[in-house]
């Protein structure tokens, strides 16, 4: 392997935690806390249900559009990952972080569905930590690597939204 290729390799930014797993284990952690002592909500179950299924369309839709995107551009959506280019298509137009927002809607929609207070309440520490551990990170080295370009999209689209 050459130079060029290994620092390639090492070129991405450097995440406390793959954002997924962050999510998914915070749901996971909603779901075992709940078996434990019980917070859920009282009655409305077909309208929660409903507003649950909802948020999760909603979630997957925002972070398929952006994973739709990236794979498009030839781009992997792993944070860890060299990125090739600012992306600009897209939900990137609105939120510089659609899959994020997606996750964090996917989360909450679970949580909703599920009657599960523990996972709404967990979505608190999980965007602490994306926001700390995952964006500010991945921002730092998008600023490294792409300089001006990157400060100007910064500067004219939303960090959420």
């Amino acid at each position: 392997m050459n130079d060029d290729a290994s620092s390639d390799a090492r070129d991405g930014a450097k995440v406390c935690v793959l954002p997924p797993l962050l999510y998914l284990g915070s749901i996971a952690l909603g779901v075992m806390l709940n078996w434990f002592w019980t917070l859920g909500f009282a009655g409305g179950s077909v309208l929660r249900i409903v507003l649950g299924v909802a948020l999760v369309c909603t979630g997957v839709a925002a972070s398929w559009s952006a994973f739709s995107v990236f794979k498009r551009m030839g781009q992997d959506p792993n944070p860890r990952t060299s990125t090739p280019e600012v992306t600009r298509e897209g939900p990137y137009r609105f939120t510089r972080n659609p899959m994020y927002i997606g996750l964090s809607l996917i989360q909450s929609g679970v949580g909703v569905a599920l009657g599960n207070v523990w996972i709404l309440i967990l979505l608190v520490p999980t965007i602490i930590v994306m926001h700390y551990g995952v964006i500010l990170r991945e921002e730092e080295y998008l600023e490294r690597k792409f300089g001006e370009e990157y400060l100007r999209f910064k500067s004219s689209v939303r960090r959420w939204v």
